[in-house]
């Protein structure tokens, strides 16, 4: 009997331990696969997230300060340059709606006779630079006008208009003090203002205009030689004394005119 209880608690030991014996392997197998024994929800602690999410985004830069952007000194100075270009346009257009004005005043007839005239010198000159090419009479009314060929065949193409107009304009702003370039002139001319009524309303006498335009084509067809001197142009009273025994000057930047009878009189353009 005693032997049998103690071969019923043998067995009951080897179970135990056995049972035991897989809880623990059980344990370690968990733990070796890195398996907590047991699970915990832990929290990050307060103000440890990123502080990328947590701060607001950065505002965009202000188009002043952005990269390229011009600066508001540079864009005030754009915005008056361009009205004074505007404001220039305007002054422009009246002097010259001024000058047509003016110009209708005179004698139809008169005005007529010394654009038919004037029309001759320009025909000629043209049918020169058909023959004979542009170069040398480039050269030439540059020489006259005080500027260089390069200069004169860039403002021909810029302008479109032929050597005998360009010769005309030229000398008709060498010999006035209106605020106009030859450009405008040329501009006025195309637009079907005839070169008596433009010469009229400049105030020019308009038998120098054609004694002078004249001289200035033989200038062009090498008759005679190119001195800087523009053929003189007396004036309706507006500036008394050229072409007569006084002088007259045209302000700065322009061009200065001294007349005197006899020959060789001319106007002198400023380098």
């Amino acid at each position: 009997m005693r032997k049998l209880t103690m071969v019923s608690i043998a067995a009951m030991l080897v179970v135990a331990l056995a049972t035991a014996g897989t809880a623990g392997a059980a344990d370690s197998a968990d733990q070796g696969q890195g398996k907590p024994a047991v699970a915990s929800q832990s929290k990050a602690p307060a103000g440890s997230q990123d502080k990328s999410q947590s701060q607001p985004p950065a505002e965009p830069s202000a188009p002043s300060e952005q990269a390229g952007s011009p600066s508001p000194t540079a864009q005030a100075s754009v915005a008056a340059q361009a009205q004074g270009d505007a404001e220039a346009k305007v002054d422009a257009h009246k002097t010259l709606e001024r000058i047509k004005e003016r110009g209708a005043k005179v004698s139809s007839t008169t005005r007529a006779k010394a654009e038919s005239k004037m029309e001759a010198v320009v025909t000629k000159t043209n049918e020169n630079a058909a023959v004979n090419g542009s170069a040398a009479i480039a050269t030439r009314l540059a020489a006259e006008f005080g500027m260089t060929a390069d200069q004169l065949n860039a403002e021909r193409d810029a302008h479109g208009c032929s050597w005998g107009d360009l010769m005309i304009a030229h000398s008709l702003d060498a010999n006035t003090s209106t605020d106009v370039t030859a450009a405008q002139l040329v501009q006025l001319h195309k637009e079907g203002t005839g070169w008596g009524q433009i010469a009229a309303g400049l105030g020019l006498k308009l038998g120098h205009v054609v004694s002078a335009v004249q001289a200035e084509g033989r200038v062009a067809a090498g008759l005679a030689k190119p001195d800087g001197k523009v053929a003189a142009i007396g004036s309706d009273g507006t500036r008394a004394g050229v072409g007569a025994a006084a002088s007259a000057a045209v302000p700065a930047g322009g061009a200065s005119a001294t007349a005197q009878t006899g020959v060789g009189v001319g106007v002198k353009i400023k380098p």
